[in-house]
């Protein structure tokens, strides 16, 4: 991925992908995306989870998805309602659609890693969602 400045096209298929990967379980989808990242992606992952309120759901399943393009670097950090949230082969189908696209059009890869997140997410956070949508459907950046 390269330098990658949202449109709000870009904005609005990236809100369509999550509020469809949202569905069939109990997980909230975030997704941050920055140019480049000084240091450890997990690292900022972490520290933009509590910024950005990721980890005031309820049922803490708030699911953050970290990208920065420059440096082509890429995170997920879960609360603590996701099993497995830990645990970064949790996470593998979600870098594998990223590197899967990497070459072509990237709002595209993001929509389809958010895909893959919630094909996770039916596994790893199933269940009703109970509480709706906590953390609202755009992308950060």
């Amino acid at each position: 991925m390269s330098s990658l400045v949202l449109t709000p096209a870009d904005r609005t298929r990236i809100s369509e992908a999550i509020k469809a990967a949202e569905v069939g379980h109990r997980g909230e989808i975030v997704v941050h995306v920055e140019p480049r990242t000084f240091g450890d992606p997990l690292k900022r992952a972490a520290k933009l989870f509590g910024k950005l309120g990721v980890d005031k759901t309820a049922e803490h399943t708030g699911v953050l998805l970290y990208l920065a393009t420059i440096n082509r670097a890429a995170a997920v950090w879960a609360g603590t309602g996701i099993e497995g949230g830990s645990d970064s082969a949790t996470w593998k189908p979600v870098f594998d659609a990223l590197a899967a696209g990497a070459n072509d059009d990237q709002t595209a890869t993001i929509c389809a890693a958010i895909a893959a997140l919630g094909r996770v997410l039916t596994v790893r956070c199933a269940g009703p969602d109970r509480h709706g949508n906590e953390l609202g459907d755009g992308a950060a950046s």
